[in-house]
């Protein structure tokens, strides 16, 4: 009985010991910072490991390593979900959760390495901008394999990514601290919003940003889109927007002018095809209508937007886009667009975009936004 209570003390004492020591393991530097985050120990320990991080790291340098992390364990869970796609096929509906899971970890990865290009050049809005859709493209990728979560793997992929969404959310949490109280890592606390009364100082709104309302006039056409698709016109918009070249520079823009009549198809707007313009003929007039929906086999909610827009800086004026049941006319998870003179139809536009300018856009009675604004 004897040996067994020294046991246990011994076993306590060794605990307390290990604890105190990983504890006193962690830089103070790191212990300040993750109070800025909704997973302050798993920042610390996330952190602590970095070998890239020196003894006394700026703040700067820490959020860079947070990133880091994020975008390791990205890649693994890339492989999971690879897995899973090549495991899943007599079933459609796994098949479809990860194809679509696959898309959004690519896009994730791509938003990633902008934050790590804007962070060194001081574009703290643009950072937290493109790590905040990093963040939403692995949680939408999660949300879609809880509706097929049907084997082992896909359980472990869920719960890998549940882990991952916490390494992003507090790298963008520390980043949005920085932004806002500066260096001073005193001065970060635990995420606030607007629910909580907190209301971030003025700055990085529109005029910031380079945008005056509206498209801008006078715009050189790149090129057109008519529905008999002569005198060189390209006769889908699918097809005027393989034309446009990929990650084009600031300043620069790819105009598609798309003439008067109903185009019966369903867009999609890559990430890399940046600083697409889409100029209609007016409302009414230039009409992009779908019909995929969620009640069709393979066919998700995520996959019926009739125009999907991934890209950055996105303009589009005078058109209307429609839907049908349980879809979506427009779909995007990008950073910078704006809509002038646009009316959409039965339907919904999902946006997951934080910087968007609507002037004169009109919306039908059944028409509806949601997502994660």
């Amino acid at each position: 009985m004897a040996s067994l209570l020294f046991l246990s003390v011994l076993t306590l004492t060794l605990y307390f010991s290990l604890s105190s020591a990983s504890a006193a393991s962690i830089p103070p530097e790191i212990h300040q910072a993750c109070k800025a985050t909704r997973y302050p120990e798993t920042c610390e320990s996330s952190l602590a490991q970095s070998a890239r991080l020196p003894p006394k790291p700026t703040p700067l340098q820490i959020i860079q390593s947070s990133i880091r992390v994020s975008s390791e364990n990205l890649k693994t869970a890339q492989s999971m979900v690879k897995s899973i796609l090549y495991s899943s096929a007599g079933s459609l509906n796994r098949t479809t959760a990860a194809i679509n899971c696959m898309e959004g970890l690519h896009n994730s990865e791509y938003r990633i390495s902008q934050t790590v290009d804007a962070l060194p050049r001081g574009k703290m809005k643009d950072a937290r901008a493109w790590m905040s859709a990093a963040l939403l493209y692995q949680y939408g990728c999660w949300s879609g394999l809880k509706y097929a979560n049907d084997t082992q793997l896909v359980n472990q992929t869920m719960s890998f990514l549940n882990t991952l969404v916490g390494y992003s959310s507090n790298a963008l949490s520390m980043m949005v601290s920085y932004d806002v109280f500066g260096k001073e890592t005193g001065s970060w606390g635990p995420p606030r919003t607007e629910r909580t009364g907190f209301w971030e100082s003025g700055g990085g709104g529109a005029t910031e940003l380079g945008f005056k309302g509206g498209v801008p006039s006078d715009l050189p056409v790149d090129v057109t889109v008519c529905k008999d698709g002569s005198k060189g016109c390209y006769k889908t918009v699918q097809e005027a927007v393989e034309a446009a070249p990929e990650n084009l520079p600031a300043g620069k823009r790819f105009v598609i002018r798309i003439k008067a009549g109903v185009y019966e198809e369903t867009v999609r707007v890559p990430l890399e095809k940046r600083n697409v313009v889409f100029l209609g003929d007016g409302m009414g007039k230039t009409v992009i209508t779908g019909s995929l929906n969620a009640g069709q086999p393979g066919i998700t909610t995520h996959n019926t937007a009739t125009v999907d827009n991934k890209i950055s800086h996105y303009l589009i004026e005078i058109s209307s886009m429609s839907k049908g049941r349980k879809a979506i006319a427009e779909g995007e998870i990008n950073p910078q667009s704006c809509y002038c003179s646009v009316r959409f139809e039965i339907g919904s536009n999902h946006n997951n975009n934080w910087r968007r300018w609507p002037k004169s856009v009109r919306c039908s009675i059944f028409f509806f936004v949601c997502g994660s604004v």
